[in-house]
């Protein structure tokens, strides 16, 4: 089976030509000679569906109409390569900028085109509940929540392997200072609900021994600190973290959790407390790219 299958006007396949090496490049197989092909069988074999949508394809029937069908098996993927409109009902999908991209395989819209072709390229196994996905741009997403959280810690550096000082911050300081933030080419981050950072919590086990009156020593198994997976989630601070919950009916408190035992605490929002942000997965940002899955169109 194909990865990948191309869908354009013939007027831009000189481009489409410059994406499909790239894409290749990656290790992708990638359809996009529209020899022979009719709409039944252009992507019957294909993981997932690339419409380009240019001033010559948006008044293509053939494009619109394997938009049409890879929509309806939810495994499209909009892709502008000019500055266009597409028609309905595919305006209503979130599409890939590339409107401006010149073949640069490290340009970040391009980067963000690969982090939507893996949704439906990666392995089944990795979407069990539970699994994590590195996106390659210090963001991780979390298939079992579908949330996209960033990968270090506020105040770490990411070209340093996420060292460096994790900053702390008042709860209305936080608040503040990380509503919309943009990062990696989105800018809906935000501070995780208390549910949400409870996702996070994770129990690596080690085995310590312990020291009993008048028995023998015994073996015990204890978490390892940080409570969360410190190899998806590297040089996590074994502290507080704030979520943007409020304590119930106390304004002045609010909700945090300690990845040093895993616990979630009412605190008081004067105190400081470690922060790391994330993002719905699902929503749309404008100038980027809305992620498709097989539960959304």
């Amino acid at each position: 089976m194909n990865d990948i299958f191309i869908s354009y006007s013939s007027t831009d396949r000189s481009w489409v030509a410059m994406l499909a090496k790239a894409l290749g490049s990656e290790g992708y197989t990638v359809r996009w000679d529209k020899n022979n092909l009719t709409t039944e069988n252009a992507f019957d074999d294909s993981r997932c569906v690339l419409t380009i949508w240019s001033h010559d394809s948006i008044r293509s029937s053939w494009v619109q109409l394997v938009a049409l069908k890879a929509m309806e098996q939810r495994c499209l993927i909009p892709v502008l390569s000019e500055q266009v409109t597409p028609p309905m009902p595919y305006a209503a999908l979130g599409s890939e900028a590339l409107q401006n991209w010149n073949g640069n395989r490290e340009d970040q819209s391009y980067q963000h085109l690969l982090q939507s072709i893996r949704k439906f390229t990666q392995p089944e196994v990795d979407l069990e509940k539970g699994k994590y996905f590195d996106n390659n741009d210090d963001t991780i997403t979390d298939y079992s929540t579908n949330l996209m959280w960033k990968k270090y810690s506020e105040g770490q550096r990411t070209i340093a392997c996420g060292k460096g000082m994790v900053r702390q911050y008042t709860w209305d300081n936080a608040v503040r200072r990380f509503k919309q933030v943009s990062f990696a080419g989105y800018n809906d981050w935000r501070l995780p609900t208390i549910d949400e950072l409870r996702s996070l919590v994770y129990c690596d086990q080690k085995e310590t021994l312990i020291e009993t009156n008048n028995r023998l020593p015994v073996m015990e198994n204890q978490c390892l600190k940080p409570t969360i997976d410190n190899k998806i989630f590297p040089n996590t601070s074994p502290t507080r973290y704030w979520t943007s919950t409020t304590f119930y009916n106390k304004d002045e408190y609010a909700w945090s959790l300690h990845f040093d035992s895993g616990n979630d605490e009412e605190n008081l929002k004067y105190y400081n407390a470690s922060v790391r942000l994330v993002r719905s997965r699902a929503s749309n940002d404008k100038g980027y790219i809305k992620l498709l899955n097989h539960t959304s169109g």
